[in-house]
């Protein structure tokens, strides 16, 4: 562990505040990165195979709710529904009729009320001129239809709170550049909905259009994790929140690798910013900038997320925070292996790491194999149709 000599004040002095300086705050470097083997520096590992007699498709979006898994697939028509690793049932309602959708866009799900919520592409009740967002809901483990509600907000991602509600990140605004209203001075926001209604509780944060971009992994989805986002800036923001208790717990900055803050100004998604942002973000300026607060956690005096460098997106670099004290990991590969364990998703307190593919082409001959590389080789050979696996696992 290495002592963080970057703050100038605690960082009880920047909870519940908004505006917290740069000076005040730790600078995260990935050249302070130490580079780890996955055997190293995890702990309570497991791995559990997905099984199923049918092919299961590429993971899009991966949610782990104890022995409950649900993932859907990359060209959007399926859902699969995992209990104890053995898939239970499956959702595919492709089509233009009641209950039926084009392509699943993002979905969540509640544990307590069993039900799967979809965003839905080509809702038979779509239409473009809407500043809602039709959610679908369907039962589990039936994956019957059960109705729908309209969500404020062209829908980036969502997941469920406490079982009733849903927290959403969305722009007010049609994602087609025919439709930008150039002087729209709606943002792009965070809000809680009511599951049942659709209805907004209230609106938990403004954030720029980069931040709807890459709000998929700045919430961390879980059972006790939705609670928790980070908002990017020049200085990231790591927020959590309960009830109507909302919390800033912990900040960080890149320093001289930060994305350029006019970047982080963007709260409507204009052609030009956005051809701004694209020009940037392939450009050889930005090849050492960092962005990350990705699957943020936080526990008692804790904090923890990933980060990558902007043009690379391995999210293979871990940073924690603890009582001054930091950590700063990249790597993730198992020994004799060429697969870094990154998360995909998060339950409770553990990531989880989805590996995909043929085993052959994912281990190399090595004499530093390591039991849990053996294991994961193993377990893969074993797979149907080289159906997925996933690894559980925390750090140390």
């Amino acid at each position: 562990m290495k002592k963080s000599f970057f703050i100038v004040c605690t960082m009880l002095s920047i909870m519940g505040c908004g505006n917290v300086a740069v000076q005040d705050v730790p600078v995260v470097d990935d050249d302070d990165a130490v580079e780890v083997a996955f055997e190293d520096v995890t702990t309570d590992v497991r791995i559990v195979p997905l099984i199923s007699d049918d092919p299961i498709g590429a993971c899009k979006e991966l949610h782990c709710y104890g022995n409950e898994v649900l993932m859907s697939d990359q060209n959007g028509e399926y859902i699969y529904y995992f209990v104890d690793g053995k898939l239970k049932s499956t959702l595919h309602a492709v089509g233009r009729g009641p209950g039926e959708y084009t392509s699943i866009a993002h979905f969540t799900y509640s544990p307590t009320k069993k039900l799967i919520l979809v965003s839905a592409v080509g809702d038979v009740d779509e239409f473009m001129g809407s500043a809602n967002s039709m959610v679908m809901k369907y039962s589990v483990p039936d994956m019957k239809y059960v109705g729908k509600i309209s969500v404020e907000g062209k829908l980036s991602v969502m997941s469920c709170q406490d079982g009733d509600k849903i927290l959403s990140v969305g722009t007010p605004l049609q994602l087609s550049l025919e439709s930008f209203d150039e002087n729209s001075v709606d943002t792009c926001r965070i809000i809680l909905s009511d599951i049942e209604t659709g209805e907004t509780i209230r609106k938990i944060a403004d954030v720029s259009y980069y931040d709807f971009l890459q709000s998929d992994i700045l919430q961390s989805k879980g059972k006790n994790l939705s609670n928790n986002v980070c908002i990017g800036g020049y200085v990231n923001k790591l927020f959590h929140y309960e009830g109507n208790k909302q919390e800033l717990v912990f900040a960080f900055t890149f320093g001289k690798k930060n994305i350029p803050q006019k970047h982080f100004e963007l709260d409507q998604p204009t052609s030009k910013a956005i051809m701004d942002l694209l020009e940037f973000m392939m450009g050889e300026q930005a090849k050492d900038c960092l962005e990350g607060g990705f699957w943020p956690m936080v526990d008692g005096n804790r904090y923890s997320f990933w980060y990558h460098k902007a043009l690379e997106h391995y999210r293979d670099h871990y940073f924690r925070y603890e009582n001054g004290e930091t950590v700063n990991y990249c790597g993730f590969r198992p020994k004799g292996s060429d697969i870094p364990l990154v998360p995909k998703s998060v339950d409770d307190d553990t990531y989880v790491a989805i590996v995909e593919g043929a085993p052959e082409s994912r281990f190399a001959f090595s004499q530093d194999r390591s039991t849990f590389s053996a294991d994961l080789e193993k377990t893969m050979k074993s797979q149907t149709l080289n159906n997925p696996v996933l690894v559980y696992y925390k750090i140390k």
